[in-house]
């Protein structure tokens, strides 16, 4: 059996055995509830530590059972100190045209949060350090300075950037194209709004997280408007580089048709190649998140990119059905087959994978 029947075969399977009550998780989750991406995490933007609400919901709303006795566990050890943390490991296996088989096990990331508040609801500090597969490795670090009602801030220090939907799938085309995803982070200040059905973030940072010694700085930002069913928003990022200049703009919208979630994303991509040669692309995103019986969800995907609109039939996409479960409190499954489709003679863009992920977080 090759990978592509064994991946439909083990998810009918799971599906079959399936039974109870909806869940939600990853960033569909704001969409389900109708909330900003905040409500769950720290960070305005999402992703990272999460929020006493985000940890409460993990394990009375997401997990299918929850475990043991007592008060939910909230990251908070003391009126002014919260962690956290997430740790994924996975299993995956590759099919490429004309190429041999390929499995890989790995420890595929980990990483802790702290956030210590100086001053209630005005000054606090945070940290999200990467421990594996690398080593450490700091990936955020900032001071954080709120107004006296918290929906306006100002941060100093690093952090991702703001830009379009924060998708777990970092291998997604509109996270690999536009280059802003949970591998980079950049240095500088970051501020915004963020209160009601509005949300918009700003940041001026150096560039840094390009790994380009040539980088000059970047601007980035991402705007949302928030209702019970549905959002939209927009994105810009402005790159500015000795050897190349990018440009990026980008839409994205969520939208609640009882129990499946929509997500959507649309990036236009100018890179500055040369002096008066310009490479324009467009990367988008459509996907379903179908929460059914027993605490499952069906995450149903459609990837596109177009590299060089110049270029005829040089686009790829993909397609991805990912089954996801949370059996008990602070763990998930994820189970999902993958297959891309793109230049007949690029035999690793025709490839297909299937890929077994166990999340541990708190």
């Amino acid at each position: 059996m090759n990978i592509r029947n064994f991946a439909w075969f083990l998810l009918g399977a799971l599906l079959l055995i399936s039974a109870r009550q909806p869940a939600q998780a990853e960033p569909y989750i704001a969409v389900q509830k109708g909330m900003q991406c905040s409500a769950c995490h720290s960070s305005p933007a999402g992703g990272g530590k999460r929020t006493v609400y985000g940890n409460v919901f993990a394990q009375s709303e997401m997990a299918a059972r929850r475990l043991g006795q007592g008060d939910a566990w909230t990251g908070e050890l003391t009126s002014w100190l919260a962690i956290g943390a997430n740790l994924r490991a996975s299993y995956e296996a590759t099919d490429t045209p004309n190429q041999d088989s390929t499995s890989d096990t790995d420890f595929n990331r980990g990483n802790f949060y702290i956030e210590a508040t100086l001053i209630p609801s005005i000054l606090s500090v945070y940290i999200d350090e990467q421990f594996s597969p690398d080593g450490f490795e700091n990936r955020e670090a900032y001071l954080r300075l709120n107004s006296r009602d918290t929906k306006w801030f100002l941060a100093v220090g690093e952090f991702y950037l703001p830009y379009g939907l924060r998708l777990q799938d970092d291998t997604a085309f509109v996270r690999q194209a536009t280059g802003i995803n949970f591998a980079t982070t950049d240095r500088g200040a970051q501020g915004g709004y963020d209160s009601g059905p509005w949300s918009v973030i700003a940041s001026v940072t150096d560039g840094s997280g390009s790994g380009q010694d040539s980088a000059n700085g970047q601007v980035s930002m991402v705007g949302s408007y928030v209702q019970p069913t549905w959002r939209a928003g927009i994105s810009a990022n402005k790159f500015d580089d000795d050897s190349g200049d990018r440009t990026m703009f980008g839409l994205f919208g969520g939208l609640k048709t009882g129990p499946v979630a929509w997500l959507a994303e649309i990036d236009s991509i100018s890179d500055d190649v040369s002096p008066g040669v310009t490479t324009d692309a467009v990367a988008g995103l459509l996907e379903a998140n179908w929460t059914f019986v027993g605490k499952h969800n069906l995450k149903l995907s459609y990837d596109y990119l177009d590299p060089d609109l110049d270029i005829s039939e040089d686009h790829q996409v993909r397609y991805s059905v990912v089954w996801e479960y949370s059996p008990i409190q602070f763990t998930q499954v994820r189970i999902g087959y993958r297959l891309y489709d793109g230049i007949p003679q690029v035999d690793a863009q025709n490839r297909e994978t299937f890929f077994v992920e166990i999340h541990g977080f708190f």
